[in-house]
């Protein structure tokens, strides 16, 4: 979990600092930092990764997740549709209109500056490329919601070869952390307990990393 601890008293990083502990490097490197508590690696390794399995990489909740999404998705294409007898009216309607703001450019417009007219047809351009690429965006977003479950696999498979050791595998395993949890802050409590603060981010699973082992 190198480089994803940061101690929440001088923003510096928690490195390791012996074989079993993680340490404030603002504290260890020359006690510019007030924070001496340190966290052994097998503990903090077991709640946050355990919190990440239980409750961000758990099959049920990723089944879950997809489930709801591909409900939204399917929403979302009934409404596509019932709006695809009216798109190609809609994109001839936006073609005249660029014709006619394009006229009125070329010939000038009392009422109107030319930058104005410059924006409405950069405007109208915009809608009509996004009523044109709106199926395959649509159809991308589906490969995605199908390859959650198998990324939350995969992300899981890597996080537990990062843990065994393999360099290069942990440095996979930490990016993939990186995306779910960003920066872990670390805070000294005052009875000398140290609190973690982070924050959960199933988007992550969207990026579909395939990582290999």
């Amino acid at each position: 979990m190198s480089g994803l601890l940061i101690c929440n008293v001088c923003k510096a990083h928690y490195v390791i600092a012996d074989a079993r502990s993680y340490a404030c490097s603002g504290h260890w490197n020359g006690g510019a930092c007030s924070n001496h508590i340190r966290v052994r690696r097998d503990a903090i390794e077991r709640v946050i990764l355990g919190g990440v399995r239980r409750d961000l990489l758990a099959p049920e909740r990723v089944e879950r997740m997809a489930a709801e999404m591909r409900a939204a998705y399917a929403e979302r294409m009934r409404e596509i549709a019932a709006r695809a007898e009216a798109l190609p009216h809609e994109i001839q309607e936006l073609d005249a209109r660029i014709t006619r703001l394009r006229e009125r450019l070329k010939a000038g417009d009392p009422d109107l500056m030319a930058d104005e007219l410059q924006v409405g047809i950069e405007r109208a351009e915009n809608k009509r490329r996004e009523l044109i690429d709106v199926r395959p965006a649509e159809r991308e977003n589906a490969r995605v919601l199908a390859l959650m479950p198998r990324a939350a696999e995969l992300y899981r498979e890597q996080i537990d070869l990062g843990l065994g050791g393999d360099l290069a595998a942990a440095a996979k395993a930490r990016t993939i952390l990186r995306d779910m949890l960003g920066e872990i802050m670390l805070s000294p409590g005052e009875d000398g307990s140290l609190w973690a603060e982070y924050a959960m981010q199933p988007a992550a699973l969207l990026q579909v990393r395939m990582w290999s082992g």
